[in-house]
């Protein structure tokens, strides 16, 4: 029936549609984006269709008992039809079949309501600081180029107590592809990564056990990328990157509201510098 929605799991052929969206909302992401989803997680990523024409999108992915779910667009045509409450309400019950006790979001204005309707509360605020990125005088020493030789197991842990949430597998997988630093130094525990987007870079995720080590980790990241249009989504809680990001010239673009549904994680938005985006938490 034309007026019937369907819900299916998401095809690497979807792609192409989800960038579409991607454009439609004028969102960052690239086909990478769209084929790390799939690959951490195939049977939680889905399309929902309308008269057999693909009208909207949702991903999940989880991390132990903690889920992130994201990429929740409708096509321009579509909306206003319950297409993303059908979307939101299979993604939460494919979850809830594995038993995830803990789901996450980053919600635009836009999407806020829906979530709450759904079960969701907020947890903090992050801001989008975007600009162009200058280099900050010279690269410190404490910043290395993370490699397949990087000790990474002391970055897991601090990522771990951070987060509370176990994302050795996806870190492992974005610092495979992308510009990634960190510092070992005992007082100085922190990383740094980045992906490519349509519209700017994306720094993220950060993670720092000091407020010194946060500063001259990002500061690694934007002497890379001199010159090049750069985002950051950074928690207001963590006011030491807020006023880092202001200093280097970054303004705000817009705000997100973290949320969840189901157990609330005891992490530390004070330390991270740089969610990884809206999509991946």
């Amino acid at each position: 029936m034309a007026n019937t929605t369907i819900i299916r799991t998401m095809l690497a052929s979807d792609i192409p549609f989800g960038m579409q969206l991607v454009q439609q909302a004028g969102w960052n992401q690239l086909e990478a984006d769209w084929n790390r989803a799939l690959a951490l997680h195939p049977e939680g990523c889905f399309v929902a269709e309308r008269g057999n024409i693909p009208a909207g999108t949702v991903t999940t992915c989880y991390f132990g008992s903690v889920a992130w779910i994201a990429m929740v667009l409708v096509d321009t045509a579509a909306r206003n039809q319950g297409i993303g409450q059908k979307l939101m309400e299979h993604a939460l019950a494919h979850l809830d079949s594995l038993g995830i006790e803990t789901q996450r979001l980053d919600a635009t204005v836009f999407g806020k309501g829906l979530y709450e309707k759904l079960g969701f509360a907020e947890e903090y605020e992050v801001v989008r600081m975007k600009g162009i990125a200058k280099a900050p005088g010279s690269l410190g020493d404490e910043a290395v180029r993370w490699s397949a030789h990087t000790p990474a197991a002391p970055l897991f842990g601090l990522d771990y107590r951070v987060t509370a949430t176990r994302r050795e597998a996806f870190l492992q997988s974005l610092a495979h592809d992308n510009t990634f630093y960190y510092s070992l130094l005992e007082d100085g525990l922190a990383y740094a990564g980045s992906r490519k987007g349509r519209n700017a870079v994306q720094i993220g995720p950060a993670i720092a056990a000091t407020p010194e080590a946060g500063r001259q980790l990002c500061d690694a990241m934007l002497h890379h990328y001199d010159g090049l249009p750069v985002f950051v989504d950074i928690p207001v809680a963590n006011k030491a990157a807020m006023r880092w990001a202001k200093a280097n010239g970054l303004e705000e673009q817009r705000r997100f509201v973290r949320m969840f549904k189901g157990k609330k994680l005891n992490d530390i938005p004070e330390s991270i510098w740089a969610s990884s985006g809206p999509e991946k938490g």
